[in-house]
């Protein structure tokens, strides 16, 4: 056996236990100006979800999907939410105010706080999230990374995600 061939496999198996032992966590800020430590929503399974402006409606399936299983089984909350909308771009006078107005029109209209990223920060590590996109990120009640996707997520792996949450759920 080649150890050569091995040890890029080693050093991304090292890495990935390294990121699972120190947690996940960021900076973001809510539609108040208040900042926010993700890390401060972790206790229950999280289902995070990362967006661009242009990929909001992109998981609305798993969105519905969650919504509908948790008012079916009355537990809302028993599964933690959280948006954050990748704002980067649009950190400049005067499309930051136009941004935080729409932001809040949506917080209003879903009932859950969306928090802005205006740095980037979740596409940096230890997040390393895409920036563009809908990425789907689903953690423990520790905050550690269980599953995650970037993309529109197919029937079959909304019924993953919901299955993984009631284990998680269940395993509280």
């Amino acid at each position: 056996m080649n150890v050569n061939l091995l040890w890029p496999g080693l050093i991304l198996l090292l890495s990935s236990a390294a990121l699972a032992a120190e947690g996940l966590d960021a900076q973001v800020i809510a539609t108040d100006g208040s900042p926010v430590q993700l890390s401060s929503r972790w206790g229950k399974p999280t289902v995070l979800f990362y967006e661009d402006k242009d990929s909001g409606t992109l998981n609305q399936g798993l969105k519905d999907a969650l919504f509908s299983q948790g008012t079916r089984q009355n537990a809302l909350g028993a599964v933690t939410v959280i948006a954050v909308a990748n704002v980067r771009e649009y950190d400049w006078f005067p499309a930051r105010n136009f941004v935080v107005s729409a932001v809040k029109d949506s917080e209003k209209k879903f009932g859950i706080p969306v928090y802005l990223d205006w740095e980037g920060r979740l596409s940096r590590p230890p997040f390393q999230l895409r920036p563009t996109g809908s990425t789907v990120l689903i953690l423990d009640g520790q905050g550690k990374r269980r599953w995650s996707k970037t993309g529109a997520l197919t029937a079959q792996e909304v019924s993953l995600v919901l299955a993984l949450l009631g284990e998680l759920v269940g395993t509280r």
